[in-house]
């Protein structure tokens, strides 16, 4: 896959979320640890291990698991995070915390040039609260905006990154584990869909109900290591803490009424990216 591909969705991201806000993530890499007190399955076990829609020891339906998995980060409590490093200072950072009457999403895109556009939206109360930055430069700003659909665009977003690494990935199951009642799939990589792709390496994991809890892709190409990440767990229903830029924002009392025009998704402009040549 080509650095123009990539900066094509570099860009796209800057277009599905102009007018969001962000505060960059101090360390925005999903970590793993290794489950405590947990049952594993044995390879010999594995052709009989039980798999949720979409998924068997070697298969995976992108389509199934991008329904399963996008319903579980717009409807549950959850927090996830997610990267993209595709050039050699090009990047994509997300977070993403969201509950029943609150929601945060994050985003950070640099192109490997000059261009850095950071954005933070925080909904509550029918308003969205928003801190855009670019090239150093802050803006705040308050619109009418609710909790689902800033979870709906956020969503889409984060999928993006495991849609990406399961359309490059070839996944095999290597390892089903159950602890304190929750059962897990673990998939390791076995190939990539890149020319000359060197050094690959990366996993997923997929939880009982179909949701893609973990994906990990890395390879280099031409020299320039490329690497996606994706966590997101289910955090308690207590809510999402406002930013800390917050009183700042209402201080500033910009406000709009309505959304901007929503100009593309990250998953469109993914979709489209990977129908071009690698």
């Amino acid at each position: 896959m080509s650095w123009r591909v990539f900066a094509a969705i570099a860009v796209a991201c800057l277009l599905a979320f102009a007018g969001y806000g962000y505060v960059a993530p101090d360390d925005p890499t999903p970590t793993t640890s290794p489950a405590l007190n947990s049952t594993a399955i044995s390879d010999e076990t594995l052709a009989d291990a039980e798999f949720p829609e979409g998924f068997s020891r070697s298969e995976i339906d992108i389509a199934t698991a991008r329904r399963l998995s996008i319903t579980f980060l717009r409807t549950e409590p959850v927090s996830g995070v997610a990267l993209e490093r595709f050039r050699p200072g090009a990047y994509a950072d997300y977070q993403y915390e969201a509950g029943a009457t609150r929601a945060r999403f994050r985003l950070d895109v640099h192109n490997g040039y000059a261009d850095v556009s950071q954005n933070d939206v925080y909904v509550e109360s029918n308003v969205r609260h928003s801190r855009s930055g670019r090239n150093g430069r802050i803006a705040f700003k308050m619109t009418n905006g609710s909790v689902g659909e800033t979870r709906f665009r956020a969503a889409d977003s984060m999928w993006a990154v495991v849609s990406r690494i399961l359309t490059i990935g070839e996944f095999r199951v290597i390892q089903v584990t159950e602890n304190t009642g929750e059962r897990r799939i673990r998939y390791a990589i076995t190939d990539v869909a890149v020319r000359n792709a060197t050094d690959v390496r990366g996993y997923l994991t997929v939880d009982e109900d179909g949701v893609v809890r973990e994906a990990q892709l890395l390879y280099g190409q031409a020299g320039e290591p490329k690497r996606f990440q994706y966590s997101v767990t289910s955090r308690s229903a207590s809510g999402v803490a406002p930013p800390a830029w917050l009183p700042a924002a209402r201080a500033d009392n910009h406000f709009e009424r309505g959304f901007e025009a929503n100009t593309g998704s990250i998953v469109d402009a993914t979709n489209d990216s990977e129908n071009g040549s690698q």
